[in-house]
């Protein structure tokens, strides 16, 4: 579910990068499309590398078992997005095609809106707008697949089993998978006991207090189309990945000069791409994350109208300013403390040239 992945559990939670109009933090139409860091965690792996205590090792066998869940099963159903006190109700498909994951989610509360994806490329339909197809680098895709390890995730986490629930009438194991600091969050998972499905996500702070939740109220197993999901999308939206506008190709990034010594703590670079913005204009993408948590960092030749300070839609927040002539931003789902500490810990290389 959310989001361990924004495609993410892990599965690293990228958030792409768009047209300034349709950067995340400058639009309210979006909070529901971050719905995606949940719904499309399908890159983690979970590794149980030296567990040994029999907590440790149960949670990592239900992590595992989540993961191959997602990765193997096809399953449609009604989901409720909960957040500072709004409420959506969605739709989702979700097929796995000769090992390939295809994924559909309509919502179903206010207008039409539509995401779709299918391998790399996420597809979203907003009323009144061209479709928008964006796609991962290849670089990000494998960051994303590397295995958790629950030991090493101890050091930043609690991780424990919390006994049993019910959700949309099936049983569930919980866990609980809290943060030691202020700097990310953690996750509350309830794991279908049958097939290891996450039913309902709690995203959570350092104190335990669910800061957005996300669960089925109805789920069906099994390949069955969906008559609520074609009556919800528009007309000719099958075809959206061939009528969306293309994101621009990304080029393999050269070595770069930016440090990062003052990034917050537990975060390690996880990918780094170059994207075209343009006509002879590029941005560094860096990816930092603890294994579960991440944010991305954007650095770009100095943008007139980038981001200044911080923004927050949902449990996105985001932080910006000049370093070294050069805009630089930070968005992640992470605390607004950890943007800002990963913008104010940007430096450039004593032994080189300003950029």
């Amino acid at each position: 579910m959310q989001r361990l992945a924004k495609d993410r559990l892990r599965r690293l939670r990228v958030i792409p990068r768009l047209p300034a109009q349709r950067q995340p933090w400058r639009s309210r139409q979006w909070p529901w499309a971050l719905i995606l860091g949940w719904v499309l965690s399908v890159g983690i792996a979970v590794g149980a590398r030296g567990a040994d205590d029999e907590p440790t090792a149960q949670a990592a066998r239900l992590l595992e078992r989540m993961t191959t869940a997602l990765r193997t099963l096809d399953y449609q159903g009604t989901l409720v997005y909960l957040i500072d006190n709004r409420l959506e109700t969605l739709y989702l498909t979700h097929r796995v095609a000769q090992g390939r994951v295809q994924e559909r989610l309509v919502s179903l509360s206010g207008p039409v809106r539509t995401l779709d994806r299918e391998r790399d490329r996420v597809t979203c339909l907003l009323p009144d707008a061209q479709p928008l197809s964006v796609a991962r680098h290849a670089a990000l895709s494998r960051s994303a697949t590397g295995p958790i390890d629950p030991v090493a995730l101890a050091g930043r986490y609690h991780i424990e089993v919390r006994g049993a629930a019910r959700v949309a009438g099936r049983d569930a194991s919980v866990l609980m998978i809290r943060p030691r600091d202020q700097l990310r969050y953690g996750y509350q998972f309830y794991l279908d006991r049958a097939t290891g499905l996450p039913l309902k996500s709690d995203l959570i702070d350092a104190q335990g207090e669910a800061i957005e939740q996300l669960l089925f109220t109805s789920i069906d197993l099994g390949s069955a189309p969906s008559s609520a999901v074609q009556a919800a999308a528009e007309p000719g939206s099958e075809a959206l990945s061939a009528d969306a506008p293309q994101a621009p190709p990304q080029s393999p990034p050269g070595p770069t000069r930016w440090r990062f010594d003052g990034r917050p703590p537990g975060f390690e670079l996880a990918a780094h791409d170059l994207m075209e913005d343009g006509p002879g204009a590029a941005v560094e993408h860096f990816v930092f994350s603890d294994q579960l948590s991440s944010y991305s960092l954007f650095i770009e030749p100095g943008a007139a109208d980038g981001l200044r300070g911080g923004a927050r839609i949902g449990a996105v927040h985001a932080a910006g300013g000049l370093v070294n002539g050069h805009q630089v931003t930070a968005v992640g789902e992470v605390p607004a403390v950890t943007v800002a500490a990963a913008v104010a810990g940007l430096g450039w290389a004593a032994d080189a040239a300003p950029p």
